[in-house]
Formats: C-alpha cells, structure tokens, sequence
C-alpha cells in the first residue's frame, strides 16, 4: 500500500494559517548548560549519568549530539522525533519548519522546563531529584533556580519570531510572587504562560477573589494561560497506581503510557478547569483565554454536560446569598477555553455528542513522538464530516483564541 501523504489536498485552502496549539523545545542533556548557563549543569550531568533503557521515548541524554543541523524537509519534520528533529533545540530553524507544515504560529511548551518545574512540585517522597540535592528543601529552591534559568532562555527565544510563542511556566506558593514573575514575563514579550494543574496557584483555589489581579493581568495583555499534562499534584500520588497490572510500560517523559495513568491524566486539570468556570473566574474575566492542552479531550464533553445538569437545579446554581452563574458552565468553556487531543482521539464522536465545534484545536505536539506522523491527515478524517465551518474552526479559528494577533 501506498504511503498516504501527511497533507491532506482538501486543507490547502487553509496552509499557511493553521495555528498549532501545542508544540514544544526538545533540546537534549548536551545543550542545556551552553544553551540555559551554569544553573543547569548538576540536572544535566544527572541525566548524562543514566543511558536510555529503552523505556522513556523522551529521554534527554543523546549521546554524539553535536548540534540541530539535520536538514529540513516534508520526510524530516513527520519522521523524526525527539532531539534530534529538526528545529528542536535550535528555536531559530523552528519557522522554517512551520512552513512546511503549513502553520502559521505555534504555541511552544517545555520539554527540558517539565524537569525543572518537577524539582518544585514533586512530594518529598518523590524518587526524582533524590540524586540531585539531598533534601526536599534543597530540591525544591534548586527548582526555583531552574525555573528562573529556563524562562530566561524562553525570554529570548520569543525574540526570534513571533511566530513561535514559549508557554512559560509560573510557579510561586504566594500571589505575589506569581504576579511578580508574571509582569516580568510579560514585560519581556512572553505571551502565554503554563499553570500547574495539580497545584493551587499561589497557594489559593483558582476561583479566589485573591487571585482576580492575577487574572485580570492575563487577560488585559492577552496572555493565554495553559494546563499541559505532566503536572502532578497532592491529588494523585504514586501509591494509588503501585500495582503489578501498572509496572512495565512506556514513559514519554511527560506522562507513564500504563492504564491507570492514561486513564486519569485529565482529571488534575479538570478540576482545576471546573473550579474556575463555577467559581465565577470567567464571568468576572470574559476576556481570559485559557487552554487544556494534551489531556485528551474526550473529557471536555461529558464534564459540560454533567456541570449544566447540577447548574439546572436552583439548590446547586445559587447559594443563600442569592450568588451564582447567570449561564450555564458549558456557555463559559465554549467561548473562553480550548482543548487539544492526540491524533487517535475519535473527534467525530466527541463533535456529534457533544456542542464542542468551538473547543477543539489541532494541535502537532512536535517533535513529540506521541505527535504521530500524519496528525493533519488524521484530525482531518475525524473533522471532515462536519462541514468546511468547522474544519477551519478546529485548524485555524479555535486556535487563534490562543494565539492572537
């Protein structure tokens, strides 16, 4: 059987404006001191140390890698993954590479970075970081430095195109110190930032009037704010999946490929979502742009659907005090949040069952291998049916909530 070509002819009319909701820096273990400076060197050498057993398809150690120089073309951009992809660690080829795939601008999330945010978030319990810094304590203000170090180097990628936006993680136990770190990311350019979705920001539930000047700094400078998978929490520990039935499988650095992790890695972020729609964040924020991106998305539906149904009760929409939504929860998911999938997700079920045609976004994840080689050819199958409205919808007009002008 013939190779089926990774762009469908029928989305020509839209090439050169797709806009890809997530992809991400894929810079190895060789490059992060020379590329980030000195903070990253004990992380890197950690990671140097261990030789890739097989088992972790993102593994950072590369070992010979010199430099991103392998050449550009349609059969290197959907073939190659990881490091060495083409316009992985080097930020300045990345356009070019967008060009190919027809894209117009592109979300670019951490790869290198969900090391550093995991020396802070972890529990002390956690095996990761163990051989890095004794303590937790000490674990947890090297993460800090690391976290530091690696938005200073997304602070100057983004001056290479702003085509390619770095989703910047922000992390602070205060509301403070996320404001603060905030209005430095905005001040040097950074358009979108990454939230840890197993972690109440700045120690407050996200609906908390407290946080309203944190919100509303997002939303009048157009900043998309993010959850991505690979943020644990205190929710879900590793015990709960300490089984023979989960032991053995993949790792793809951002999440474990066992049953009970694919199963659940949405749920951190749901909560987090569904806290902010019911406690009022975008009724007192309409203008906030907030995207779910690589959970899957066959949870948006059913929480919506669940969400309206106890909003359609009078004793669960408004309290003693007379205070609730003035419309339904799915009203406020479906003009202010996007959500992106994998490219084997049924997203012709999810549009029939569910009123999502301004929700779901095409996302690349490249150069991840999870991206797929042909995830336009894929999504397109799924979308087609629907009509040339919603095909632009899911490929360009969704997309640009998170990627304005």
């Amino acid at each position: 059987m013939a190779d089926v070509s990774p762009y469908p002819d029928e989305l020509k009319p839209y090439w050169g404006e797709l806009m890809d909701i997530d992809a991400h820096e894929q810079l190895p273990a060789q490059v992060w001191e020379q590329e980030m400076g000195p903070a990253m060197k004990d992380l890197a050498n950690y990671w140097l140390g261990m030789e890739d057993n097989g088992r972790d398809r993102h593994h950072p150690n590369v070992p010979g890698y010199v430099q991103d120089d392998v050449p550009i073309s349609p059969e290197t951009i959907w073939k190659l993954k990881g490091p060495p992809a083409p316009a992985a660690a080097d930020i300045s080829r990345r356009p070019e590479v967008m060009d190919l795939m027809g894209i117009k601008r592109q979300l670019l999330f951490p790869t290198m970075g969900i090391q550093c945010a995991a020396m802070v978030y972890l529990p002390p319990e956690h095996r990761f970081g163990k051989k890095i810094r004794n303590s937790y304590e000490e674990r947890r203000a090297y993460g800090y430095e690391l976290l530091k170090a690696y938005n200073d180097w997304g602070i100057r990628v983004a001056k290479f195109n702003d085509r390619v936006r770095p989703v910047l993680p922000i992390y602070s136990e205060t509301v403070d110190g996320m404001m603060t770190e905030a209005r430095r990311l905005i001040d040097n350019g950074i358009r979108a930032i990454w939230l840890l979705s197993g972690e109440m920001p700045g120690g407050r539930s996200p609906a908390h009037p407290d946080l309203d000047p944190f919100w509303s700094l997002m939303e009048d400078n157009n900043v998309a704010v993010c959850l991505h998978v690979s943020s644990r929490g205190r929710v879900f520990v590793e015990d709960w999946a300490d089984a023979p039935a989960f032991k053995g499988f993949t790792f793809l650095g951002e999440f474990d490929v066992d049953p009970w992790s694919t199963a659940h890695f949405h749920t951190l972020a749901e909560n987090f979502l569904l806290t902010m729609v019911l406690g009022g964040v975008f009724e007192r924020h309409p203008m906030l742009r907030f995207g779910c991106i690589e959970l899957g998305a066959g949870w948006i539906g059913p929480l919506c659907e669940r969400l309206d149904m106890w909003y359609g009760l009078d004793i669960a929409r408004v309290n003693k005090n007379g205070v609730g939504l003035p419309h339904p929860p799915s009203y406020y998911v479906k003009r202010n949040v996007r959500v992106t999938g994998f490219d084997f997700e049924p997203f012709g079920r999810y549009l029939s069952n569910y009123d999502l045609e301004d929700v779901l976004c095409f996302a690349s994840d490249y150069p991840h291998v999870e991206g797929g080689e042909k995830p336009l050819v894929k999504m397109y199958e799924e979308i087609a049916p629907f009509g040339e409205q919603v095909v632009r919808k899911f490929f360009v007009d969704n997309g640009k909530w998170l990627l304005p002008d």
